[in-house]
């Protein structure tokens, strides 16, 4: 088994965390998480097939970071009473 297609845990930093799941042998589930000012935890998950290739996981895993990034940046903003 190739290393992007192993499970991989969270790790536990202060801001965006990300893990990896395999649901069988053939799919593989990327989770996107990120908490908000108030701790709350953010989740964005994000499925492939074991034979997609990397770099396509790769830059829909970065799109969906940013999207994940400007939805809690959005909450965050409306908490301090700030327009976008």
């Amino acid at each position: 088994m190739t290393r992007h297609l192993s499970r991989r845990k969270p790790q536990r930093n202060g801001g965006f965390s990300w893990g990896r799941v395999l649901l069988s042998d053939t799919t593989v589930t990327y989770r996107l998480f990120r908490r908000d000012h108030s701790g709350h935890c953010h989740f964005w998950p994000l499925e492939f097939d074991a034979a997609t290739p990397r770099r396509l996981i790769a830059n829909e895993l970065r799109r969906a970071r940013h999207k994940l990034r400007d939805k809690v940046d959005e909450i965050d903003l409306a908490a301090m009473g700030v327009t976008a």
